[in-house]
C-alpha cells in the first residue's frame, strides 16, 4: 500500500470530477443542440454510437498499453487530446452554425481518447488502496463523478438557454471542456502519484500477443466471462435509453430543456445518494447479493417508466431518481470484484476487454432504436429495457460461477 494514498486518491479524482463536469456541460449542450435542430431519434442514436463505438473497438487493445506503460502519462495524454478536440470543435462553432457532421466527428475522436484513459483510471485504485478498501473506493469514485453529473444538467440548462437566446455562443460552452481537461492534467501532476506500471519496463509492447493474453485471462475466469456477457445483454437494452431521455422529457412529456435537465439531475441525485451509501457502508460481504438487488430494482423501475402516460412527467422524474440510486450498487461492486480478483499485471487488459464487450454490445440496441423508435414510440424501449434488466438479474442468480464468485 502507498503512503498517503487517500490524499492522492482524492486529488486525482477531484481533477477527474472537474473534467467530467465540463465534458458533461458540452455533451448536454451538443445533445440539446441536435435535439432542437433535428428532433430525430436516429440522429441522437447516431451521436451516441459515435461516442461509444471507437472506444469499444479500441478498448480491446488499449488495455495492453495500460499494463505496459506508466498509466500517469497515458491518462495525461488522453485528457489533453480530448481537450484539443473540444478546442477545435469550439473554433468550428465560432465560425458559424455547427452542422451535425463535425459534432459526430468530435464525439468519435473523444471516444478514442476515452479508450486509452478508461482502463488506466480504473486500474489505478488497486495500486493505491488496500484490498479491503476497494468497494468503498469504488463507491467514492462513483460519488465524485456523480457530483459532476449532478451539477452539470442544471448548469448546462442555464448555459444552453443563453445559447438559444444568443446571449452566449455555443463555442464558449465547448471551450469549458478544454479547460476541464487541462485541470485534470494539472491535478494528476499535483497528486504526485508513484510510477503506475506493473509490467516489466524492459519488455517490448506486442499488442496482439498482449491482447490475447488478456483475453485468455478473462476466459479462464468463468465467473467474469459470464458476468461480462450478462452486462453486455444489459447494455443492449439499457444504454440506448440514455439517448432517448431528452426525447422522453421534451417530446413525449412535452417539456423543454429545463425539464430534460430536471430528469438528468434527478438521476444524478439518485446516483450520488447510492454512491455515498455504498462508500460509507461498503456493500454486503458477498458483492453479488448487492449487484442482484440493484438489477431487480432497476428492472422494475424501468418497466414502470415505460407504462407512464404523457401526463406522468413528475412520476418519471421520481423514477429517474430511483434508476440512479440503483446503479452504483451494481457498477461499483462489479468494478471492485474485478480489481480485487484479477492479477495486477493483467488488470488493464481485463478492464479493457470487459469494457469493450459491454460497449460493443450497445450499438445493437442503438441501431434498433434508430430504426424503430420513431414508429414504435419511446416508451416501448423503456419496457423492453426493464424486462431485459430483470432477465439479467435472474441470470446472475442462475449461473453458479457468477452466483458464488465472491464466496471464496
Amino acid at each position: 500500500m502507498i503512503s498517503h494514498w487517500k490524499r492522492k486518491f482524492v486529488v486525482l479524482w477531484v481533477g477527474q470530477a472537474c473534467s467530467i463536469f465540463t465534458s458533461m456541460l458540452s455533451q448536454y449542450a451538443l445533445i440539446w443542440y441536435l435535439t432542437d435542430r433535428t428532433g430525430s431519434p436516429a440522429v441522437l442514436s447516431m451521436a451516441m454510437l459515435c461516442g461509444m463505438l471507437p472506444q469499444g473497438v479500441l478498448s480491446l487493445f488499449t488495455g495492453s498499453f495500460a499494463d505496459r506503460f506508466d498509466r500517469r502519462y497515458i491518462m495525461a495524454i488522453a485528457d489533453g487530446a480530448i481537450g484539443i478536440v473540444s478546442l477545435f470543435l469550439a473554433l468550428a462553432a465560432a465560425g458559424g452554425t455547427l452542422s451535425t457532421g463535425p459534432i459526430l466527428l468530435a464525439l468519435a475522436l473523444r471516444s478514442v481518447g476515452s479508450a486509452f484513459h478508461s482502463p488506466c483510471i480504473q486500474a489505478v485504485t488497486p495500486l493505491l488502496a488496500p484490498p479491503d478498501a476497494l468497494s468503498r473506493c469504488a463507491g467514492w469514485s462513483q460519488g465524485i463523478q456523480t457530483v459532476s453529473m449532478l451539477l452539470s444538467p442544471a448548469a448546462a440548462a442555464v448555459l444552453y438557454d443563453l445559447v438559444v437566446r444568443e446571449s452566449l455562443p455555443l463555442s464558449a460552452v465547448l471551450l469549458l471542456d478544454t479547460a476541464g481537461a487541462a485541470f485534470a492534467v494539472l491535478a494528476l501532476a499535483a497528486a504526485r502519484l508513484p510510477v503506475l506500471r506493473v509490467g516489466d519496463p524492459g519488455r517490448r509492447l506486442r499488442i496482439w500477443r498482449d491482447t490475447r493474453e488478456g483475453f485468455a485471462i478473462l476466459r479462464a475466469k468463468r465467473w467474469l466471462w459470464e458476468l461480462c456477457l450478462i452486462c453486455a445483454l444489459f447494455s443492449v437494452a439499457f444504454l440506448p435509453l440514455s439517448a432517448l431521455f431528452p426525447l422522453m422529457s421534451m417530446d413525449y412529456f412535452g417539456g423543454d430543456s429545463a425539464a430534460a435537465a430536471l430528469v438528468e439531475t434527478a438521476f444524478s441525485v439518485g446516483m450520488l445518494t447510492g454512491s455515498v451509501i455504498l462508500g460509507v457502508w461498503g456493500g454486503t460481504k458477498d458483492k453479488i447479493v448487492t449487484m442482484v438487488a440493484s438489477e431487480l430494482v432497476l428492472g422494475v423501475v424501468l418497466v414502470a417508466a415505460g407504462l407512464l402516460p404523457p401526463t406522468g412527467f413528475w412520476v418519471f422524474a421520481g423514477l429517474s431518481l430511483l434508476m440512479g440510486l440503483s446503479c452504483p450498487f451494481f457498477n461499483s461492486e462489479f468494478m471492485a470484484l474485478i480489481q480485487e480478483k484479477v492479477e495486477p499485471e493483467y488488470l488493464g487488459r481485463v478492464l479493457g476487454f470487459s469494457g469493450a464487450i459491454m460497449t460493443l454490445a450497445s450499438p445493437l440496441g442503438l441501431v434498433a432504436t434508430a430504426l424503430f423508435a420513431e414508429y414504435t414510440g419511446i416508451t416501448v424501449w423503456f419496457l423492453i429495457g426493464g424486462i431485459v434488466t430483470l432477465v439479467c438479474g435472474g441470470l446472475t442468480l442462475a449461473l453458479p460461477a457468477v452466483r458464488t464468485c465472491d464466496r471464496a
